[in-house]
């Protein structure tokens, strides 16, 4: 058998501010697009099934456009015979167990959703058999993904077993529905393959011989992500899992270094803009210089850049006053955070804040206040465990 696994594609996201933006409505596109691209590989190179592995939408509250145009997608996979087999992740989950988008998607043989039940003895795991192997949804666990993990290690019998998770391997408490390496290393006698998701970037664990892997986004959820995106492709004859990048906006990243001679009164005429990039501009230096950052944003947006986004760094001295006018609000509570004497003495970790903060902002900002509750108890248990 060979399958494509994609994950996290969060149809219907539009960026924080006016709907009816260009550029709003540019990356409501992007997301479609590199969705479009991924269904077209398919398409044209037959896998015998189509994983996700959660976050097929943003949110659990979609408008009548980005449904209509994710059935329209997902028809041609299945007028070309590719069976679609999804499971939810927490930007798809409704306060109702019994409610989602997908759950739709599944009655009206979109796709076929593996979502975990209550049974009477316990939870219940559905499975799909495809051409001899069983295929496991295990959904978004939350905080009680290894737990989860545990139990499905407990039933699998054999190990020509898929299993489909919303989760990644990893250590970090500020990201809740991670999973620690030690627990997942319990299914690599399990399964052939594990397919995850929840990270935004493309990664296989562990490094040798990998049995677990993440595609990564097919698109930037955040302008300023790093690292790999895309989808894979498995065989289970060969046991070999190739990794595709997806089709995504194009992204142009430039560093200047004013006190090093770099001038930004001439960036624009010194820098080739690419019509209908985003543009990501960090300014780093010491010493006596002035930089506009909304300004600087707009002659890059007149050069033809569909957005630009500058953040200023400061390497000799704490940010004053007026370096604070010229930030945005996210670069401001970076610095803010990044310099907290009261945050060092209890132990945390700045850069960890900074991600679990905007991650609490988000999950209210999306109305998802069960998500909020997870990451606040995780910020505050990773606080206590830090200075005790």
């Amino acid at each position: 058998m060979r399958f494509l696994h994609c994950s996290d594609i969060h149809l219907g996201r539009r960026p924080i501010g006016s709907p009816n933006s260009p550029y709003s409505s540019a990356r409501y596109e992007d997301y479609f697009s590199a969705f479009d691209y991924v269904v077209d590989w398919a398409v044209q190179n037959k896998p015998d099934a189509f994983f996700i592995t959660g976050d097929l939408f943003d949110k659990r509250d979609i408008n009548p456009d980005t449904l209509a145009r994710t059935q329209s997608i997902l028809s041609r996979l299945k007028e070309n015979g590719i069976r679609v087999l999804a499971i939810e992740g927490n930007h798809d989950k409704s306060f109702s167990a019994n409610e989602s988008w997908l759950r739709f998607l599944n009655e009206t043989e979109y796709l076929e959703l593996l979502c975990p039940v209550q049974g009477e003895k316990g939870i219940v795991f559905p499975c799909i058999s495809i051409d001899g192997f069983k295929v496991f949804g295990l959904g978004y666990p939350g905080f009680m993904a290894e737990e989860m993990i545990l139990k499905a290690s407990s039933f699998l019998e054999g190990k020509d077993n898929i299993i489909l998770i919303h989760t990644a391997p990893g250590n970090d408490n500020f990201i809740p529905g991670l999973v620690s390496p030690e627990v997942l290393k319990i299914l690599r006698s399990k399964v052939i393959y594990a397919g995850g998701g929840h990270l935004h970037s493309q990664l296989a664990f562990p490094l040798e011989e990998p049995f677990f892997f993440v595609p990564g986004s097919l698109e930037y959820w955040d302008v300023w992500e790093r690292d790999s995106k895309g989808f894979y492709v498995f065989d289970t004859e060969s046991g070999t899992a190739d990794f595709h990048d997806s089709r995504r906006r194009e992204r142009q990243e430039f560093s200047v270094f004013p006190g090093e001679g770099d001038d930004l009164d001439g960036f624009v005429n010194e820098h080739e803009i690419h019509r209908g990039a985003i543009v990501l501009v960090t300014v780093t230096g010491s010493g006596e210089f002035y930089v506009d950052p909304v300004r600087l944003e707009r002659e890059i947006e007149s050069s033809g850049a569909l957005k630009a986004f500058v953040r200023v760094r400061r390497t000799d001295r704490e940010i004053t006053l007026d370096d604070y006018r010229l930030m945005s609000a996210r670069d401001i509570e970076r610095e803010v955070i990044l310099g907290s004497r009261e945050w060092k003495e209890l132990g945390a970790r700045g850069e960890d804040l900074v991600v679990a903060i905007e991650k609490m902002k988000q999950s209210q900002e999306d109305g998802r206040y069960d998500l909020f509750k997870e990451s606040v108890d995780a910020l505050l248990e990773a606080i206590v465990g830090g200075g005790s």
